[in-house]
Parts: C-alpha cells; structure tokens; sequence
C-alpha cells in the first residue's frame, strides 16, 4: 500500500502546485497595480500554500499514514477546497481561468498518472474551477486501501524498508567483518564510452598543466591541494558525485583566491572547472544526484545538525578500527567540509552527506540480515556466533548514524532511516538480553 499511497501524494502535491502556478502566471507579465490587489493575489497564494503545509505535516515524513492521519488531511484538503471556491477575497476570475499543469519531473512527465492525466488535454483544457472539483473527488475516493493503523515494525520488515545503496558520493562494502569504502566505476551509456574518454583524457592533461603553473606560483597552498585532490579522482576515475562536489568546492576557493592569481592561471582555473562539469554531466548518477537534491526542502539548521551526526559517525568509525578501515572516516570526512559550501550550496552538500550516512547504514543493516535469518532458522554455526558480536558491533554503528541524520534524512526524503534505527534498536536489545 506504501507504493499506492507515493502516487496519491504525488498527485495532491502536483495539484497544489499546479493550482499555484495557475493563479500566479497571468500576473507574470502584469502584476497587480492597487493595493487591492496586491492583498487579494497574496492572502490567495498563501491559502494555496497552507494546504500544501498541512498536507506535508500529515504526510511527508511517513512512508505510508494511519487511518487517523489520512483522514485529517484528507479533512484538511476538502475544507481547503470548498474555502477556496466560497472565498470573498479570491478574484473571481480565477475560477475562469484554464488550469496549467505545473514542472514536472521527467519519469511523471512522461508516464504520468491517471489523475493528472484528466489535465494534460490542451484542446479541451479544465478551468480552475473545473478542476478544484475532480481533484476534491479525486481526495474523497483516495486512501481507502490504508490500514487502521501501522503495526510495529519488527526484522522481517528490514529487507523490504532499507533500499540498496544510492547514487552518493561514497558506497561502502563489508570484507571479513570489516566496512570499507567500495571502488565502484561509473555507469555510461556505450554510445557515449568513447566521447567521455577523450574528454577525461583531455581534462587529465588540463590538470597537469594547471597544476604545474599552479606550483611555480605563489597561490595559497589550500587552492593547490584542491586541484590536485580533484585531479586524483580523475586519474582514478572515481566516484563522479564526488568528482562533481569536489569541483564545485574547487570552484568556490578558486573564486575566493581569483585575485592573487595571475590572470592566465586564473582563466586556466575557470576552464577546468568547466570542463569537469560538463564531464560528470554526462553521467546519469549526477543527473539523479542532483535533480534530487533541488527537490529537497532543507535550511541551514538542518545543514547544522547533519555537520553534527556526520562528526559523531567519523569519531565513532576512527575509534573502531576493527569494525572500519581507516579510509571510511577519512573519506566521509572528505565529503562533510562540502558542508561549509556557502547559500544553496550547502543544501546539495547536505544531501550528499545524509546519502552517504544512508548508505552507510544500509550496507550495515543488509549485510547482517544474513546473520539474523540463519539466527531464526538455528542454523547459526560456531563461526557465525563467534562473529555475533561483530554484527552487534556494526549495528551500534548503524543505529548512531540512522539516529543522528534521522530527522534529516526524513527532510529529505528517506523516513526509512528512522524506521530501520527503531528495528535495529529493537535488535541490540534483544541480543544484550
């Protein structure tokens, strides 16, 4: 019902924005002229907006509401609706106007659903008003399938709640009990193999040549350290989410620095980063890593606070060496100074570091359900319970870092985390007892 329920949110969220732009376009190239106006165009937006609020506080964080809670946003939508069509400060032409369907991603664009079908027609195009009524039946009829409540999750949910690793900057492995940092090569298309070659080659001798002119100068030794970091991931053909953040940290310090370079350096500096942009763009792992990061919703005290849980989880790998090699903290400690990119950077920073904790924990949580199930099953031998107390090791590994981005992680998108930590937890329990 979980995959049932993303489609209805989906919707409602895509309505509601529709409906926003629907309001707002005609104003684009005319805004309003009075003070009548201006008050009326506002308290209408905001409206629109609270609904979207409500919705999210109900909804958002939950991989699939109660009973109780669909039926109070549901409640929320239908008195939203009918305020809005017996509103005494809403223009009464927007009820006229023609409902514009809002941005959409790519795979909703091309398949969308069947709701948002009923809006797609540009010959025979549904009114505002039109369209606030089959969106009212359209929530009236929706979520029926819900159970009364969401029973307690226990391990046989682990497998079906914790996704595989995500496209960040690092994924890790587990060897002999031990977390390290996995060597993964990026995924091309094959008719593009031979194009992205010759461009990385090309880049390659770009960096040399940079980082030769850049040691007879007189730059600040931190601008030489970051080219040649980014330069190394490109020789190793790396990871290209961390390429592409290494880049845009290049970037920024080579912008602070501009001016004590001369300006062939500078200009050489700029082309690099270019060049690398355009190379990772090519790659459909920055593509999806990025689209998802401008979608999520998270302000600088969440940025804070991942800061915070991503330096609890490198002092805890550091302190257990032989739970984690030495190159996972030091490599989730490479990604966490992307943190301190400035404005809208940070966002796209934070999300790298709350996939990178996610995928920490999921390959922790699915390496040991192996463990669990022959547990289960008594068909743990002499090996397996000797290496109980590594899986419970790596667990409390897993459950500190699930905890700390867990608010977080909800933000953006994964509520999985805060579900796998409450099993997980459930689970040292149960083997301390």
């Amino acid at each position: 019902m979980a995959e049932e329920f993303a489609e209805v949110r989906r919707n409602i969220t895509a309505f509601l924005m529709s409906l926003r732009q629907s309001i707002d376009r005609p104003f684009r190239g005319r805004a309003p002229t009075t003070e009548g106006e201006r008050e009326r165009f506002m308290r209408t937006m905001m409206m629109v907006e609270e609904a979207r609020l409500r919705f999210n506080t109900y909804t958002r964080y939950r991989e699939e509401p109660t009973r109780g809670e669909w039926d109070a946003a549901r409640d929320e939508l239908v008195s939203f609706v009918n305020a809005f069509v017996h509103s005494d400060f809403i223009d009464a032409t927007v009820y006229d106007r023609p409902f514009m369907i809002g941005p959409m991603m790519a795979r909703e664009r091309d398949n969308p659903s069947a709701f948002m079908r009923m809006f797609m027609d540009r010959e025979n195009r549904a009114t505002v008003a039109d369209a606030l009524i089959r969106f009212r039946g359209y929530v009236e009829e929706s979520g029926v399938g819900l159970a009364e409540t969401q029973g307690s999750l226990s391990l046989d949910d682990l497998d079906r709640i914790v996704p595989r690793q995500q496209v960040a900057p690092v994924q890790f492995d587990i060897v002999d009990g031990r977390i390290v940092v996995a060597s993964r090569a990026p995924k091309t298309a094959d008719a593009d193999r031979a194009n992205i070659q010759s461009a990385l080659e090309h880049i390659r001798g770009s960096g040399e040549q940079l980082l030769n002119n850049l040691r007879n100068s007189n730059c600040d030794r931190r601008l030489l350290e970051s080219v040649s970091e980014l330069h190394s991931q490109l020789i190793s053909e790396g990871n290209v989410v961390k390429i592409g953040l290494t880049n845009m940290a290049c970037g920024v310090m080579g912008a602070q620095f501009q001016a004590e370079l001369p300006d062939a350096i500078a200009g050489m500096l700029n082309a690099y980063n270019a060049s690398i942009s355009l190379y990772v763009a090519q790659f459909p792992e920055w593509e999806q890593f990025t689209q998802k990061a401008s979608l999520i919703d998270l302000d600088e005290d969440d940025v804070a606070e991942v800061d915070i849980a991503a330096g609890e989880v490198i002092a805890a790998l550091a302190e257990n060496k032989a739970l984690a090699d030495p190159e996972v903290p030091k490599t989730i400690a490479f990604v966490r100074q992307f943190l301190a990119f400035p404005g809208a950077s940070s966002k796209r920073a934070a999300f790298a570091m709350i996939r990178t904790i996610e995928n920490l924990v999921s390959s922790i949580v699915r390496h040991s359900l192996n463990f669990f199930n022959k547990t289960a099953e008594n068909v743990v031998d002499a090996g397996s319970k000797a290496a109980s107390k590594v899986i419970i090791g790596l667990l409390g590994l897993a459950l500190m870092s699930a905890s700390g981005i867990g608010p977080a992680a909800m933000r953006a998108g994964a509520p999985w985390v805060k579900q796998a930590a409450e099993i997980v937890q459930k689970q040292i329990e149960k083997a301390a007892e």
